[in-house]
């Protein structure tokens, strides 16, 4: 028991620290990070960090964007997912089982394998530098996971719940909506967690997609400032803080969900 705590306690730290160093540096100023020091003096702390991201860079476009594009891969993906899971979990569609195959196996390929098709796809309807662009482009990196997450979820669900709404006089709508989305909400919570947080994190897709400020995300912008010549650390750290907090956030609130859709299925009565 001891080991296994210790076990928990190391990767705990790995995964914590980097995240608490990052949090700890956007509070100091360029000289105290160099000094080679873990604490630093009192007067190496400072707010200027949060000032100049807030004031100086347009930080609230940057953040209704990645809150805008996030929102709208998570909808669409869910509204995608859930029909697509729940045709494929109850149904015998011929060659199904090539289907789940072929979708499942888009997520092998790298993402910047794909990176070239997507951006001729993209540039040929005219969606550069769009919103519209940019969602469709991610939906392609989380539909595959969330399809196959949902199919699974909705596999656990007995399919005699959707024959008595039926003999109640249900239709196919008003038997998903009102009788298997409530008993699947945490699956449906792990996926649209996934979605969102794919989607905000995504930097390569938005880095080709996001050609001017309009449609330009925090981690596109955290890029452009730890690749310019004068790296200000504090506030790569302050912007990466702001960057992490909404996922940390929509985190706390989803977790019961988050681990009951996880664990559902691990145990069989």
């Amino acid at each position: 028991m001891i080991v296994a705590y210790i076990i928990i306690f190391v990767s705990l730290c790995f995964f914590i620290l980097p995240m608490v160093w990052i949090f700890y540096c956007s509070f100091r100023t360029q000289e105290s990070i160099f000094t080679g020091k873990i604490i630093s003096a009192l007067k190496g702390f400072t707010f200027n960090n949060y000032i100049k991201i807030l004031s100086v860079t347009d930080f609230p476009r940057y953040f209704v964007n990645s809150v805008t594009i996030s929102s709208l891969v998570t909808m669409i993906s869910l509204i995608i997912s859930i029909f697509g899971a729940y045709g494929l979990s109850r149904y015998d569609i011929k060659g199904k089982k090539i289907i789940i195959f072929g979708i499942f196996s888009t997520q092998m390929f790298p993402q910047v394998l794909m990176l070239i098709p997507l951006f001729l796809v993209v540039f040929s309807l005219n969606l550069m530098d769009k919103v519209l662009g940019i969602v469709l482009t991610q939906l392609i990196l989380v539909l595959p996971f969330c399809l196959w997450m949902l199919k699974g979820y909705f596999d656990t669900i007995p399919i005699d719940l959707d024959d008595a709404a039926e003999i109640d006089g249900g239709n196919l709508i008003q038997q998903l909506i009102y009788v298997i989305l409530p008993i699947a909400q945490p699956g449906i919570m792990v996926v649209a967690f996934y979605s969102f947080v794919v989607s905000w994190s995504d930097y390569l897709i938005v880095s080709v997609i996001s050609q001017s400020q309009n449609t330009a995300t925090l981690t596109l912008i955290m890029s452009r400032l730890s690749s310019s010549l004068l790296i200000r650390w504090g506030q790569v750290c302050a912007l990466a803080t702001l960057t992490i907090v909404p996922t940390l956030i929509l985190f706390a609130f989803a977790q019961k969900r988050l681990i009951e859709g996880l664990t559902a299925g691990a145990l069989k009565e």
